[in-house]
């Protein structure tokens, strides 16, 4: 027994199912890897039965196997075809061009050149032997001027060396003049013949030329002479066309909601490809997916271990109770996996319906509801993995575990689990809208609402439905389940009744006293009743053997050898735990009935031992007279055993003297409990010394208000059954207890 200063938390009734079990450390394992296995290996092939139904590769050029429609807004965009409004819009900007000042000196040096040139033809050259100075023939002169200007023709060239030096000089000024104011002019290489059209005979009929000059000379000069003035400036043409592309939008095509990306057998285009992809409605490979949900589940698996083993390690080491929670996952996976054939057939929004919350309370009820709790996680993944792309419905799933777990905590019957089952089905509407409205797509806003309303019902039906079966079939103490054993037409306890009255009687004062002490101590009052209505069920295959059953026949122990009969007496905690588990009662039930007297020595018949050995306490094998049951580990087994032997002593006490002071029950209850500390009845259990102080108090505040003094009815006023129930016993019920374990204490 732990000291109250150094006890933890009190564990739940698991810890007295492990003692009475002795399960190995292996067999433990063994079933946790079942149970990750049952996880890891079954969710996978739930989840690629649901890509099986509906789920078929999607490539693009080849046709839709089936309408694909896009459950949230999406928007792709095409890569290629932006690119290319890009460059068109880049190619449609002109080139920036630039005032090329060298081109406005060289079109008037060009000019210039022209004249110098038919000047420098006309010099006197050295000629003949005299070296005499001679003027070139004309002919000389034409031949020398079309070597240096090649571009002029050669009429131009024949009336340039035709013109006298001031006819020439004039002229030259003239066209200089003109080129010049040409030069000034911003004029693209494009643009240049145009120009000249327009301009160049204005501003030749502007100039004083002699005679047909302007038109025979200076004009076809200019023409060959004159050039662009501006260039293509490549750094800004390539900003500005860089400005274009930019302010060019994203080719994109957008699908809402609802809408269809591609329907059946029509060709996929690579826009929707990318559409349909990033919505997760692509088929993928079944292997692929396989590997990919089994490395999910197995991420859970791992967190869960990690969770349970730390935060709830009464269930960590529960085998059957792992193996339960797998089941329970899988079995939620399935059902998700089956609403996925409403939702392709008609909306989306039907997804909501989704039994994430008959996981939870199934959980919380059967488990604990800190693992309800916890299997949120799972809840959302599964989702998840079963429905791509649904992140509002994940958040939805674990929302309702949330909602509804809280609402088992407080369950005493089956009217209060109905109760809590409406209520969590009236709020998971409220929830399916809150999420439509902030996750969209708010036109299935209503579809949403009557999936909600559903998941109410299907939570309803599957929690209520599952829970008796798996009640029974993993044996769990349940409140519902407990709720069921505590009725008195259970038929342990009928044929308790028909066949071992006095000890019916006495399970009932036994479950009263339990009941109370185990609400004073903080243990669950309901299986400690439970377990006491039960504790002696052991009593119907030898009911006579037992005091409380012996009315009106001999004892049959006074013809018994005092070992014979303390076997008798020891077989009844054996028998019990062997019939309670042939009607598959709870273990923790069944652990209260193995060790409601613990080892503790059947004493009334080891101190006969002893005095048929003549006094001599070595001759008798006291292990003999020992109960072969183990000792109480559960604050709810350890309190049977303390009510147990009081209710047995105070009612022995009673039958031969009617009523028991409150000092009497006092001082009985003390020595009873006393014997039992002294004894190391309590060394293994929950109990703190401040627990048994208080259980004490509580049983001793029982048994007063049963054996209190009563004010004695005149004898005329008495009915005949009630002077036959004031009469005493016969000798044989004190000196014989009813299990001959609460007989005066050996010394």
């Amino acid at each position: 027994m732990r000291s109250s200063h150094t006890l933890p938390p009190a564990a739940p009734m698991e810890v007295a199912r492990l003692v009475s079990d002795n399960r190995s450390t292996r067999q433990i394992v063994l079933q946790r890897l079942l149970a990750g296995l049952i996880v890891v290996l079954l969710v996978p092939l739930a989840v690629l039965a649901s890509t099986a139904l509906d789920d078929q590769a999607v490539r693009e050029g080849e046709p839709a196997p089936n309408d694909l429609v896009a459950d949230r807004d999406v928007r792709e965009v095409d890569p290629d075809a932006t690119e290319n409004a890009r460059r068109v819009a880049a190619e449609s900007v002109e080139p920036v061009l630039a005032f090329d000042r060298d081109a406005q000196a060289q079109i008037v040096g060009a000019v210039r050149e022209v004249f110098e040139d038919a000047r420098s033809v006309r010099q006197p050259v050295t000629a003949g032997e005299d070296d005499a100075l001679r003027t070139p023939s004309r002919s000389q002169q034409i031949d020398d001027l079309s070597v240096e200007q090649e571009q002029l023709s050669s009429g131009v060239i024949e009336r340039l060396v035709g013109l006298s030096n001031s006819e020439l000089e004039a002229i030259e000024r003239e066209t200089i003049a003109v080129a010049q104011e040409l030069a000034r002019q911003r004029v693209s290489e494009e643009e240049l013949d145009e120009m000249l059209a327009d301009t160049l005979p204005t501003e030749l009929a502007l100039r004083s030329f002699p005679r047909d000059t302007s038109d025979t000379i200076a004009r076809p000069v200019l023409e060959a002479k004159m050039q662009p003035t501006v260039v293509v400036d490549p750094e800004l043409t390539s900003l500005e066309r860089q400005r274009a592309a930019d302010a060019v939008d994203e080719v994109a095509e957008t699908w809402r909601a609802g809408e269809a990306i591609v329907r059946e057998n029509e060709i996929v285009g690579p826009l929707q490809l990318q559409a349909i992809e990033r919505l997760g409605l692509s088929g993928t490979s079944p292997l692929r997916l396989l590997l990919r949900t089994a490395l999910a589940m197995l991420l859970v698996v791992v967190i869960g271990a990690i969770y349970l083993s730390r935060m709830q390690p009464w269930v960590w080491v529960s085998g059957k109770k792992l193996v339960l929670l797998s089941l329970l996952v899988t079995a939620y996976a399935g059902l998700v996996t089956a609403t996925t054939v409403l939702t392709d057939a008609t909306s989306s929004a039907w997804a909501y319906v989704v039994p994430a919350a008959a996981l939870g309370m199934l959980t919380a009820l059967l488990i604990h509801p800190v693992v309800g709790i916890a299997t949120m996680l799972p809840a959302s993944v599964i989702v998840l993995l079963v429905i791509p792309g649904s992140p509002p419905v994940a958040l939805f799933a674990a929302a309702t575990v949330l909602t509804s777990v809280p609402l088992t905590t407080k369950i005493a019957s089956r009217s209060d689990l109905r109760s809590a089952t409406l209520r969590a089905g009236l709020s998971f509407p409220a929830l399916a809208a809150i999420i439509v409205l902030v996750f969209g797509p708010r036109d299935e806003l209503f579809i949403a609402i009557a999936a909600g309303a559903i998941n109410g019902v299907v939570t309803a039906i599957a929690v209520q439905g599952a829970m008796p079966f798996l009640e029974n079939l993993f044996r769990l103490p349940t409140v519902t389940a407990l709720l069921d054993l505590a009725d008195r037409n259970h038929p342990l306890l009928r044929e308790l009744e028909e066949k071992a009255l006095g000890t019916y009687n006495h399970s009932v004062m036994v479950a009263s006293l339990t009941e109370r002490a185990c609400r004073a101590v903080g243990a669950d009052p309901l299986v400690g009743s439970v377990a006491a209505l039960y504790h002696d069920i052991g009593k119907v295959r030898q009911p006579h053997y037992f005091i409380e059953n012996q009315q009106g026949i001999a004892n049959p122990h006074d013809d018994l050898d005092p070992e014979i009969s303390a076997i008798i007496i020891q077989n009844h905690v054996t028998d019990g735990v062997e019939m309670a588990r042939e009607y598959k009662l709870p273990p923790e039930v069944v652990a209260c009935i193995g060790s409601h007297h613990g080892t503790m020595v059947v004493s009334y018949f080891y101190e006969r031992a002893i005095a048929q050995a003549g006094g001599d306490p070595d001759a008798v094998d006291e292990q003999v007279y020992r109960y072969k049951g183990h000792k109480p580990a559960a604050k709810e087994a350890a309190i049977l055993m303390f009510a147990d032997c009081c209710e047995a002593t105070t009612r022995s006490m009673a039958l031969s003297r009617g009523n028991l002071p409150r000092e009497e029950i006092e001082e009985t209850v003390d020595r009873l409990l006393d014997e039992r500390i002294a004894d190391g009845q309590f060394a293994e259990s929950a109990m703190t010394f401040h627990d048994l102080k208080v259980a004490r108090d509580q049983i001793v505040e029982s048994l007063v208000g049963v054996y209190h003094p009563r004010i004695p009815y005149p004898k005329r006023a008495a009915s005949v059954a009630e002077e036959h129930a004031a009469r005493p016993e016969p000798d044989h019920t004190v000196s014989l207890p009813r299990d001959a374990t609460t007989a005066p204490p050996r010394t």
